[in-house]
């Protein structure tokens, strides 16, 4: 613990004493029941209490109908609430935690589309996020949002939460009324700061009053919009010393990014750690009441530092220990190898969350499952075989052993880690590496015999006499597009003397391109965008081709959250990348390409020296057809079940281990 000693020294907030100075900051989860919060909540939490968090903010529950930013969020308002908070606050202070519940109004943010009542805001000001023209609130309606803010506040109270959270950022309501891009507002909630002010300072004044001087009141506000015509760190520097010094809150959260900055505030791996600390190590200077600091704090070293050198005095830590839940207690113990690190890749959390779906972790199925799924220990042991040393089949014997059983790994390669070790070569993608190195950490840990360079053969699995097996042989990479291969519509026309490659080989390092590169992106994540960052980093012209977003409720061609596409297409932008549309590639010959546009059939060429395939893969899963009907207890899962994301690989390889 002496390496941490300032992350694990207690704090005080207003009469509040929490153990250490690790948070995890309010997230949508989706979990909500019918506008209730529900057991999976519960477990949720739970989990991250028993972990050794000190501090948990409970996600966002919206004050009002008006509020609507999303139907699966909790109802402040809704008879119930009270009794579903009481279990969940009895749960985290039974393992020592505190908990708050964070308040929220989305104003223009929010959406009729879920209740199709109309958005409020501090003025007829869409937000580009979903265009929608909210109804501006006038005084009477005003109260009436201030009044709601009470009601939520003295629910959290009764059920025992210690604290509540006024969310004043990421573009919610009162942020828009502080924001000199929304505010265009002439009465006296409009023009000058104190005015812009008032409707925040109205809440905090109702809410303190209700709930009493000994009720912790905080909030989380953005220190800079991030926007053209919004308001910057200079102008937060003013107004949050302002809520500070009126004595009627007790902590600041300093975030950053309005509703369409987003991405800066739950950022994607390709942004560096701590990317904002700075901003509450501002505010602090500034302020006498507690700073918290947020975004991408991943790891306890990082963490401890930021503590020690005064920049903050609590660290959020949220995608961190969604990731890990035990992360708090491991570092304690000093067991730092044994974190499993958070690689900001957002495709468990972020990512469903804007599929509606409820959110869970890559790295950690039991995310957002904890009342469902945990490891058991068997009480007869089998002996099982794993095949295919990837992340899948890692999972798989990690999770069977950790269960009691006799298990064996064999990998064809020289080392572990399958297909993610290619695109981790990428800079963008190296933080990927750290799955590898946290399973490759596990196997070791439990002793799990591993016999690499082995091509397993169904005679040899025989052989061994196994109770069951786990494939997982993975997929291989797509170097002919032709008709039976990949189907008529993406399958691409190669003529001789045409330059033609694969991404895989481009990371790997394995191809090398001419000047003028065409990818041809077909598989719909990370992988296309990845190569076109590589090939311009080598000082190539890069064009992209992609389809249109074919798939339900996705925003772009790629099945990826906002945060890591608009990061990713930031960085082509500014490399010159080109990206075009709606369109395929038909044809690559010697020097050009042809693509053909998807709604109307029009052809073009484009100069080219060099195509890259991008394509999903095939399964590759001849060894458990040759397997199936000769071993009782047969799994096949991953990409050699159907090549997919790494989110389904952990899955898969937890679940069939579980069900052994």
């Amino acid at each position: 613990m002496a390496e941490f000693e300032h992350l694990f020294s207690p704090i005080k907030i207003g009469n509040v004493e929490i153990r250490n100075r690790i948070l995890q900051s309010a997230h949508i989860t989706n979990f909500a029941d019918n506008g209730l919060p529900s057991e999976r909540h519960l477990h949720y939490y739970e989990a991250r209490a028993r972990g050794g968090i000190g501090l948990i903010i409970h996600e966002a529950t919206v004050v009002g109908p008006h509020t609507g930013l999303h139907h699966t969020l909790s109802h402040g308002w809704k008879d119930g609430m009270v009794d579903r908070l009481r279990k969940i606050s009895d749960a985290v202070h039974a393992h020592g935690a505190k908990i708050f519940l964070q308040l929220a109004h989305g104003g223009v943010v929010a959406s009729s589309y879920w209740n199709f009542l109309n958005t409020q805001g501090c003025s007829p000001v869409p937000t580009p996020a979903n265009g929608e023209i909210p109804r501006v609130l006038d005084e009477e309606q005003i109260e009436e949002v201030v009044q709601q803010h009470v009601h939520t506040t003295l629910g959290a109270k009764e059920a025992g939460y210690d604290g509540i959270e006024l969310h004043f950022g990421h573009g919610y309501l009162q942020q828009q009324f502080l924001s000199p891009a929304y505010n265009i507002r002439k009465d006296a909630y409009g023009g000058e700061l104190a005015n812009r002010m008032r409707f925040g300072m109205r809440v905090i004044e109702a809410v303190r009053e209700a709930a009493g001087k000994d009720f912790v009141i905080g909030v989380r506000t953005s220190a800079d919009e991030l926007i053209p015509d919004g308001y910057t760190l200079d102008l937060a520097k003013e107004f949050m010393p302002i809520w500070a010094d009126s004595g009627l809150i007790d902590f600041l959260h300093v975030t950053v990014a309005a509703s369409t900055t987003m991405a800066y505030a739950i950022p994607p791996m390709m942004v560096p750690p701590r990317p904002f600390v700075y901003c509450a190590a501002e505010i602090k200077q500034l302020v006498d009441i507690p700073v918290f600091a947020v975004v991408r704090i991943n790891d306890p070293v990082t963490a401890n530092d930021i503590i020690k050198n005064n920049e903050a005095d609590m660290v959020t830590m949220t995608r961190a220990t969604i990731c890990d839940p035990d992360l708090p207690n491991k570092a304690k113990e000093g067991r730092i190898d044994d974190i499993r690190q958070c690689i900001a890749c957002n495709e468990g959390c972020w990512e469903r969350w804007a599929h509606q779906a409820p959110i869970t972790c890559m790295q950690n199925p039991e995310a957002g499952r904890e009342g469902v799924w945990r490891i058991e220990q068997v009480q007869q042991p089998k002996k099982v075989i794993v095949i295919g040393g990837g992340c899948a089949g890692m999972e798989a014997a990690v999770i069977a052993k950790q269960r009691g059983h006799d298990v064996t790994l064999y990998e064809k390669a020289e080392e572990l880690g399958g297909a993610i070790l290619i695109p981790a070569k990428a800079p963008s993608r190296q933080e990927l590496g750290q799955t590898v190195r946290f399973l490759k950490h596990e196997v070791e840990r439990l002793g799990i015999p591993v016999q690499l360079g082995t091509e397993v053969t169904a005679e040899k699995v025989l052989g061994e006499n196994p109770d069951t097996v786990i494939v997982a042989t993975g997929a291989t990479t797509i170097e002919d597009p032709a008709p039976d291969v990949v189907g008529p519509y993406a399958s691409i026309e190669i003529e001789q003397g045409a330059d033609v490659v694969t991404a895989e080989d481009v990371l790997d390092g394995k191809a090398q391109t001419g000047q003028r590169v065409v990818i041809a992106d077909q598989q719909n994540y990370m992988k296309g965008l990845v190569t076109a960052e590589v090939l311009a980093d080598q000082g190539k012209e890069v064009t992209v081709i992609t389809p249109p977003p074919f798939r339900y409720l996705v925003a772009n061609p790629y099945e990826m959250d906002a945060s890591t596409h608009g990061v990713q297409i930031l960085n082509l932008k500014m490399k010159g990348v080109k990206r075009v549309g709606d369109n395929k590639v038909k044809r690559a010959q010697a020097g050009k390409v042809t693509i053909e546009d998807i709604f109307t059939q029009e052809q073009q060429e484009l100069e080219a020296d060099t195509l890259v395939l991008s394509f999903w893969r095939k399964a590759e899963h001849r060894l458990h057809d040759e397997l199936k009907g000769k071993v009782k207890d047969l799994h096949l899962i991953g990409d050699a079940l159907a090549p997919r994301r790494l989110v389904d690989a952990f899955y898969e390889g937890y679940k069939a281990a579980t069900e052994i």
